[in-house]
């Protein structure tokens, strides 16, 4: 697979490295005349998964988890601003000495929290190529001057080369993707104002891809490639790395060149274009001005990408994909925790390392082309870390303790899958204490009435992620992130959330995970995760249901049937059911 081991995870600093990393960036914070410098986890692509080799925050922080913002004062301790996800990683990584953790609740923002430190500063500086033409202008509303740093200052500070690509692009099937480019560039375009004067930049990479049918696998746990893309309605034209061109041939109503956007947008071709329309959200500051400086002559739309509501409907054919994805997702997920018990009862010592190479091996021999995220596997006390990402040859699997595998991967159409599923280390002969059965099942509770849910048309994500707290809630515990995310072209997609402060609208062809959890410090954590497909509801016109499109059993041994009101239990033995017939569960 391409990201096991991944590259980026061969590349690491120590504590020493990031202290004079930090002292380099002063030397030209202090050039700049800079009293703070903000630094994000995005590369040029504003990557979710940025490669940690290209990674600015890693470099100065040390932290390897995939997001998070830094202030850099001049003459001050960093801050590193994190959510609840990552408050005992950011913790148990950074060099405290260096490094002020500021733990952001999941009530603020972290650039909220970030830029209200930043407002007592008189001038910052940021990364013009890493950072949003959004998030530029809110860093320029804190009332200190606002200094956008070319692109290549600290990469230089840091020592740091250019990260290029070399490997092909490759077009996948139609049959997986159900719509052509043709198609969807009509459908995306239906809706834009004078669009035959129009351009849309895109430089989302789930985006790109999606758009052009196109598949890179250019960086770890992503199934897109490097890319910058001006979409008109009769075709794509998408900037790429010179080795990639050069090894990588055009397909219908899609171009690769080596020339940039601002170049392209010289050409003849684009002569009658009068309008750039673009995502402030997803566009960075230097591309915008490379533009501007170009043809000063085009008025620039800013717009929500318009690609993201249409790719976050998925059609049938790409629902078949996913299915079949999934199954093969759940079948690498049960032969790992049917490893750890066989082992077990062998009498073989394994560690938590061994339990985290043997889910990446299932999921090789399922086929996957790569893994959609790095893969979770804790036990005992780590499991209460959210985002936990540093097994270890050393930790010891031990009967009765807690194990979470929280994994996914990509196959032929390079659709991401993801699930997470907790048990008991020891299989039947565990002895699980009350609390562990307490907060599994409590958990599962929250899942069970998502899953469940039955709700009208126009509903809102905010909504469901209130059905699935209440259980927990009732318990008196919470959990410090969002109930569900978007799954598509990458893990993490846009177009369809599930959280408290999500008011977007649930629709049919939605694709979203459903994940509730409980974390307690220092004893373990549960989470349970499911992917799931929104429809329309069979038999009540004008309601929309879920379906899954993963089944993995559940441990029975961690559950207290006891605590299930008469519709959870239903809806745990119709789920348990469908798994025995699929044989992916190992819990009766």
């Amino acid at each position: 697979m391409e990201s096991w081991p991944a590259q980026s995870e061969h590349y690491q600093i120590d504590r020493a490295q990031v202290a004079a990393n930090i002292e380099a960036v002063r030397v030209l914070m202090r050039d700049q005349e800079l009293d703070g410098l903000i630094i994000n986890s995005a590369d040029r692509y504003q990557n979710e998964y940025t490669p940690l080799e290209d990674n600015h925050r890693y470099e100065l922080t040390g932290f390897t988890g995939s997001t998070a913002l830094v202030l850099i004062p001049v003459d001050d301790r960093v801050k590193l601003y994190v959510d609840g996800r990552y408050h005992l990683q950011a913790d148990s990584e950074v060099d405290s000495t260096l490094i002020e953790v500021v733990k952001v609740q999941f009530s603020v923002s972290v650039a909220g929290a970030l830029l209200d430190d930043a407002k007592k500063m008189k001038r910052i500086g940021y990364e013009s190529d890493r950072v949003t033409l959004r998030f530029s202008r809110t860093i320029e509303e804190t009332g200190a001057e606002a200094v956008a740093l070319d692109g290549t200052l600290v990469a230089q500070a840091l020592k740091r080369p250019v990260l290029t690509q070399t490997k092909a692009v490759s077009f996948i099937p139609g049959e997986i993707s159900g719509r052509s480019t043709k198609d969807k560039l009509k459908a995306v375009f239906d809706d834009i104002l004078d669009a035959g004067r129009v351009v849309l930049l895109l430089t989302a990479l789930d985006d790109i891809a999606w758009l052009s049918d196109a598949r890179g696998y250019h960086f770890a746990y992503q199934s897109s490639f490097a890319a910058i893309a001006l979409a008109r309605p009769q075709g794509m034209d998408i900037t790429v790395d010179q080795a990639v061109n050069e090894k990588t041939a055009d397909g219908p109503h899609v171009s690769f060149t080596v020339r940039t956007p601002h170049e392209l947008i010289l050409d003849d071709s684009y002569a009658d274009v009068k309008v750039v329309q673009f995502d402030p959200n997803q566009v960075s500051k230097a591309t915008i001005q490379g533009i501007q400086e170009a043809r000063p002559d085009l008025t620039l739309r800013e717009k929500p990408s318009p690609v993201v509501p249409i790719r976050a409907i998925k059609t049938p054919s790409e629902l078949e994909h996913m299915k079949e994805s999934n199954a093969r997702s759940s079948r690498a997920i049960t032969n790992t925790i049917s490893w750890v018990r066989q082992q077990m009862a062998a009498g073989q010592k394994i560690s938590e390392l061994d339990f985290h190479d043997a889910a990446n091996e299932f999921y090789q021999a399922e086929g996957a082309r790569d893994l959609s995220f790095h893969t979770i596997a804790a036990t005992g006390a780590n499991t209460a870390i959210i985002h936990f990402s540093d097994p270890s040859l050393d930790v010891p699997i031990e009967a009765n303790n807690l194990m979470l595998l929280d994994s996914g991967a990509l196959y032929e159409g390079g659709l991401a899958t993801d699930i997470t599923r907790c048990f008991i280390a020891g299989g039947k002969n565990a002895e699980p204490s009350q609390r562990q059965k307490h907060i599994y099942t409590t958990a599962l509770k929250g899942m069970l009435q998502g899953m469940m849910a039955i709700f009208p048309k126009g509903t809102k994500g905010s909504f469901i992620d209130a059905l699935v707290r209440a259980p927990i809630y009732r318990a008196g515990l919470d959990y410090a992130h969002g109930t569900g995310h978007g799954v598509g072209v990458h893990v993490h997609e846009p177009g369809v959330g599930i959280s408290p402060g999500y008011t977007g609208v649930i629709r049919p062809g939605h694709v979203c995970s459903i994940e509730p959890g409980i974390y307690i410090e220092g004893f373990g954590g549960v989470r349970h995760e499911n992917v799931v497909v929104f429809e329309e509801h069979p038999e009540q016109e004008g309601f929309l249901r879920c379906q899954p499109l993963n089944y993995v059993g559940f441990d029975t041994n961690l559950i207290d049937a006891s605590m299930f009101d008469e519709a959870e239990a239903i809806a745990f033995e119709s789920y348990m059911s469908e798994c025995k017939k699929r044989g992916t569960d190992l819990f009766e």
